[in-house]
This record gives C-alpha cells, structure tokens and sequence, in this order.
C-alpha cells in the first residue's frame, strides 16, 4: 500500500502536475491574447487545480506517516516507516506479529505512561452528588504500604453502571516520587468537607456503661505515674479519632495515649499507676 503510494505519488502526479501547469500557463497566456477560448482556459485551470489538490493531499499522507515527501519527490523511496507514539512510557501489550497485516482501527500495542499515574474511583450512586472537582483524595495501597498518599479529583462521570449502581471518579495523584504500579487496588477516602474540631485517638479513650472517660497524669514519682479519671463529651468520629466537645477540661493536661481502656477497668476510681 505504501509503495503504490509512493510510486503513484512519484510517477504520475508530479508529472501530471507538472503537465498540467505547463498546459495552464500555454492556456492562460493565450487567452490573455485573444488566441484560445476561455472554455479552453477554464479546462486548463480545472484539470490543474484538480491535480494540485490530489498532490497536496498524497503530501499530506506522506507526513502523516513520518516520510519527508520532498525525499520522496527526489527519488528516496521507502518501503518500511516508523510509527511514533503520542506518549512515553513503556509498552506492555504487543498485539500484532512481524508481518501480520493491521487495519487503521486496529490496536497494535498498548503504552502505560507511569509518569502520571491516575487514580479510577468507584463511587457509590448514593454519594456521587457530594463529589466536585478539585477535593482532596486520601489513599492508601493495603497490601503494599500503610502509607496515605494525596490526589485530587480531576474529572467526575457522567454516566451509573447498572450492575454495581456505581459512579467512576477520576483522580489525578501528588505524588510523583512514588514507584506506583499500574493495575494496584488502593483504598481511599474522598473528603467533601472540612473542619477544625479538638479530637483526640480512639485509644485514649474508653466507653464505661455509655460515658466516655480519658486519664489525665496528676503526678510522677521515680517510676510510678498517677492519673484521675476525665469525662468526656464527644462528638463526630472517623476511624482514628473521637471528638472532644467539652475541651476546656483537658486543655493543658497530659493525657495518657495508649492503654486508657485497661487501667479504667481495674476497678479504681481514683488514681492509677502505670
């Protein structure tokens, strides 16, 4: 196909071409001297103009396929050309063999660019009206890292699969350092809103017969470490904290983090050592 390209590219239009001009400009300078009709004249013009767009257009192939059709008009014919991708990146899919005939609808390779990895979201239908452009997406790949990483949503769609009544969100990750693997699962949090509130981890915390309780350190001896019991009114919680209503009473305290839930089930009320 490319070889009758070239060859009816070399041999036929630019001599046509060429011929037709000739037989143009014979005609045109004629008519300007009253010897040739102008039915003559417009034949002329129409035949060259017609062949003219036919040479642009095989010229246009030509760069469309990466071959210099000045070269080709000087006699450079080549039967192989190069296919340059749109995108770096590397190839993880050949589809076709040496030799095998492709048709331009054909994929003949796939190319991941891992330069800018994006995240795809399924987002239940329930939810899909809080999710905008631009929020904040937190993430985490479970079974690689414990690590949060950041994106943002870029792009929101427009259409419900009908099977899992899902929505596809399209992020776009921060994190460029990052050796992310395309085809990772990943687990993430899309934040609708924000605010500032007191909170402290879950940890810190406990629940006796439907109040909550902290301990805070009243006192330190050589080893020893004395608490008092702190009740606790709270408000919104996430998977790691609980928040705080009733601030005042733990401000500029020392609050013990880990191991509230143990010690305000010894049986003591008053102080603990730990």
């Amino acid at each position: 196909m490319l070889e009758n390209l070239l060859l009816d590219l070399i041999s036929r239009h630019i001599k046509r071409k060429v011929d037709l001009k000739s037989e143009f400009t014979r005609q045109k300078t004629l008519y300007d001297e009253n010897i040739s009709s102008q039915k003559n004249y417009l034949k002329a013009e129409s035949n060259y103009k017609s062949s003219l767009a036919h040479y642009n257009g095989l010229r246009k192939k030509l760069q469309m396929m990466n071959l210099n059709p000045s070269l080709v008009e000087q006699g450079n014919i080549s039967t192989t050309i190069n296919l340059y991708a749109a995108i770096e990146g590397y190839v993880t899919k050949v589809n076709v063999s040496s030799g095998s005939y492709v048709s331009p609808s054909d994929n003949i390779l796939e190319i991941v660019d891992t330069d800018h990895i994006h995240l795809e979201l399924l987002v239940f239908e329930k939810d899909i009206l809080k999710i905008k452009k631009d929020q904040i997406i937190n993430f985490k790949i479970p079974e690689a890292s414990d690590e949060i990483f950041q994106a943002k949503v870029h792009l929101v769609g427009t259409t419900i699969d009908e099977v899992n009544r899902t929505v596809k969100v399209h992020g776009h990750v921060d994190d460029d350092d990052t050796n992310f693997i395309v085809g990772m699962f990943i687990e993430s949090d899309i934040i609708v809103t924000t605010s500032k509130k007191f909170a402290l981890p879950k940890n810190a915390i406990s629940e006796i017969e439907g109040d909550y309780f902290a301990l805070a350190l009243t006192n330190k001896k050589d080893n020893d470490y004395y608490f008092k019991k702190i009740k606790l009114t709270i408000g919104k919680q996430t998977e790691e904290y609980i928040e705080i209503l009733n601030i005042e009473s733990i401000k500029e305290i020392q609050l013990l983090i880990n191991g509230t839930y143990m010690l305000l089930n010894d049986g003591d009320s008053g102080g603990h050592n730990h």
